[in-house]
């Protein structure tokens, strides 16, 4: 894991960072385009476009929030690919004495790629690795599925659901919880590390 500058941490195919000034047009883009949105609750509308003076005061204040404080760790980073484009988000919020997390990968050429499940993986490391933090919570809806196959995947713990929470396109949405405790990530640092030792010894044998 490296952590570095504006460059919080680095994969294989996607690195988290802070916003730059050149993401700007990528933000404005994204608010307006992309699949992320229907999962994003959609029925609190979508933005279709922005008028002039919208556009304007949003380059203003993206250019101002770049100059502030940031906390370490953060509670917002940028998704980026190696070479420097941003493709999506990752965030925190806090719920009594733990994190919520949630990611969003803009383009829809980006999605089924995994890079979503490396960045959340990434966002996963750098937030326990970064604090004292004892759990992270993820929650999504019934209807995103491939978010909760990623939850899962991340080794997240299905903690309940909520049932009929929300009414939208003729269909009551469950509300999802998943849970992560320190100790259940270190076990996952843990196997990964024991994972990688045997598949070197194994490389060195053939």
């Amino acid at each position: 894991m490296e952590i570095y500058g504006s460059n919080l941490i680095s994969g294989k195919h996607v690195l988290l960072r802070d916003p730059q000034p050149a993401d700007v047009d990528a933000f404005i883009h994204m608010q307006s385009n992309g699949e992320w949105r229907q999962f994003d609750a959609p029925w609190e509308g979508f933005r279709t476009s922005f008028s002039n003076e919208e556009e304007r005061r949003y380059r203003v204040q993206f250019q101002e929030d770049l100059h502030k404080e940031k906390p370490v760790p953060r509670k917002f980073a940028v998704i980026a690919t190696l070479t420097g484009e941003p493709i999506g988000s990752v965030n925190r919020y806090i719920h009594s004495n733990a994190w919520i997390v949630g990611i969003s990968i803009w383009p829809d050429d980006c999605l089924n790629k995994g890079l979503g499940s490396e960045a959340l993986k990434l966002w996963i490391d750098y937030l326990f690795s970064q604090s004292d933090i004892y759990r992270l919570g993820l929650d999504t809806w019934s209807f995103n599925p491939r978010m909760i196959h990623v939850a899962e995947k991340m080794g997240f713990i299905h903690e309940g659901t909520q049932r009929g929470m929300q009414f939208w396109q003729d269909k009551w949405l469950d509300l999802v919880h998943f849970g992560m405790l320190r100790t259940e990530w270190e076990n996952l640092i843990l196997s990964s590390s024991q994972n990688q030792l045997v598949n070197a010894i194994e490389d060195q044998r053939r």
